[in-house]
Formats: C-alpha cells, sequence, structure tokens
C-alpha cells in the first residue's frame, strides 16, 4: 500500500525543494467515527474547509509536541489564504481521553482540535491517509511503546486526501506552497 501511495504523489521540480507531496489526484478518506471532547468528529467535520491532521499521543517525549510546535508557529500565517482546521489524533486511546487530547492539543493553537478513538475507527482513518501506527503492550501494564508515521496529511475542502508533508520544513516554503496550492482554481 505504501508504495501506491508515494507513487500517487507528483514528483518535486528537481530545481526546487517541495515541501508538501500534492497527490496528482485526490483520494478519498475512509468513513470514520471520532472524538472530541465529547463531540462526534467524522467524516463530515473535514468538509468545507482545508484540514491539516496530524498523529500521535500525549505521552510522547519529543516528536508530537516538537511537530505541533512547528505547525502551531505556521498556523496563523496560512489562515488568511483559506479556512484551514488543525486536528491531532491521539494513537492511545487507552492513556489518552478525547477531552485530554482536545486540551492537549489547544495548548499549541486555542484553535487546534484533539480527538481520539477506538483502534477500529482509528485504523479506518489512519489507513486512507498511508499513516501507519501500533501500540505494544509491555508485559508491566504500567508500560508500553506506541509508534505511529510522523506525517502531516493535508485534507481538501471536499474531505479528500490532497497532500501530506513531515515535520522538519521550512516555515516560509510551506507558507508560500499552501497558499499557492489552496488558492489554484484545479482543486
Amino acid at each position: 500500500m505504501s508504495l501506491g501511495l508515494a507513487a500517487a504523489f507528483l514528483a518535486p521540480d528537481p530545481g526546487h525543494r517541495q515541501v508538501i507531496e500534492w497527490l496528482e489526484e485526490p483520494r478519498a478518506v475512509n468513513e470514520f467515527r471520532l472524538e472530541s471532547s465529547g463531540n462526534l468528529f467524522d467524516n463530515s467535520s473535514l468538509q468545507g474547509r482545508w484540514t491539516i491532521i496530524s498523529f500521535g499521543f500525549l505521552n510522547c517525549p519529543d516528536i508530537c509536541p516538537t511537530s505541533l510546535s512547528q505547525i502551531a508557529a505556521v498556523s496563523g500565517r496560512i489562515s488568511p489564504y483559506s479556512s484551514v482546521a488543525f486536528v491531532f489524533v491521539s494513537v492511545d486511546p487507552g492513556r489518552d481521553s478525547a477531552s485530554a487530547v482536545n486540551r492537549y492539543a489547544r495548548q499549541f493553537d486555542a484553535t487546534f482540535n484533539g480527538v481520539t478513538g477506538n483502534e477500529a475507527e482509528l485504523s479506518r482513518l489512519a489507513d486512507s491517509l498511508g499513516i501507519q501506527f501500533k501500540v505494544a503492550p509491555d508485559p508491566d501494564a504500567s508500560r508500553y511503546t506506541v509508534a505511529h508515521s510522523i506525517t502531516y496529511s493535508v485534507i481538501n475542502p471536499a474531505g479528500e486526501l490532497q497532500g501530506r508533508f513531515r515535520p522538519g520544513f521550512d516555515a516560509d516554503s510551506f507558507v508560500l506552497e499552501f497558499s499557492k496550492q489552496v488558492s489554484s482554481p484545479r482543486i
């Protein structure tokens, strides 16, 4: 599946280091039902505006908070170009309640939304975005590991996967590239 997903993305222009991998053709997002502080978060939540989704978990010591900080730093810079929602999805529902995930996401930016759900629903969303995750219990119930893809998914206003990018991006290049794409008439 990952080879097919990778082949579906446009190759970057050799003279330009592309920050966002844009899909040549948008892909449908599987039906899913997650929760955010008592509210339903599903496919209809992705309609009508651009959405940037990242996956992680609250006990992540470094990558998740660093990635959320980086996207928070550009969120206000891209909002003038289009209505954009930012969603953090916890893949650790055993420890991360929907309300805790939402509070966590909003620590980085008051407009961010945090969601989670059961493993089957998380997998439906993750699979359609090409995201992998695994929660591995340790025989000592107080410890276990969580692994997940470190990639942001860009969802277009029709609720389809349109692109993806990884943390560590150049903020100025990201803002320029995103603003050009969202104002493009082809989407």
